[in-house]
């Protein structure tokens, strides 16, 4: 287990890390009634740090349905997904989701080994107490100043991830 606090210090070797909030918004909202923009503001209010919208990832969404090998993703295909597309290297997990952690390891080891990428596994997670099942919290390398808009913060995300989006893109593309 890691504490958050240490997640905001500079990593060695690897220069400043930083925790990213991604917006479920695929994995949970996009089959919901309602206004969806309502829900992200009310969501994202008083967020300190910064904030991406899974869905301008497609990756993610991609992922999570390989990892479930043609059944409907479980949390754990998601939170592998998104490990991978956000290089992350740690998570913020509810203390009833501690099984988790193995469960996503176990399917970056399988999308691994199905994209034959480096899918590197999560080195630890953080608790927190309650539900979050709209937002997933990580850690990665990445370092982000945060914007105004998530959309302009997932914009950058993109451009700043853009060599390693492009890997699992030819990845996937490969399995077509």
């Amino acid at each position: 287990m890691e504490n958050h606090r240490s997640w905001q210090l500079p990593a060695a070797k690897h220069g400043i890390s930083s925790v990213l909030c991604i917006v479920s918004d695929v994995e949970h909202g996009s089959h919901l009634p309602g206004n969806p923009v309502a829900r992200l503001q009310a969501l994202l209010a008083g967020q300190q740090t910064p904030a991406v919208l899974e869905s301008l990832f497609p990756e993610v969404r991609s992922l999570a349905y390989l990892s479930a090998g043609g059944r409907s993703p479980q949390r754990a295909d998601w939170l592998a997904a998104r490990v991978l597309v956000f290089a992350l290297q740690h998570l913020e997990l509810a203390s009833h989701e501690l099984a988790l952690m193995d469960a996503v390891n176990l399917r970056l080891q399988q999308l691994s080994r199905k994209l034959a990428l480096d899918c590197p596994l999560l080195r630890s997670f953080a608790l927190f107490c309650g539900a979050r099942p709209w937002r997933t919290h990580g850690h990665g390398e990445q370092l982000l100043s945060v914007t105004a808009s998530p959309v302009a913060q997932s914009l950058a995300l993109r451009r700043q991830l853009g060599a390693h989006l492009a890997r699992v893109q030819q990845a996937l593309a490969k399995l077509a």
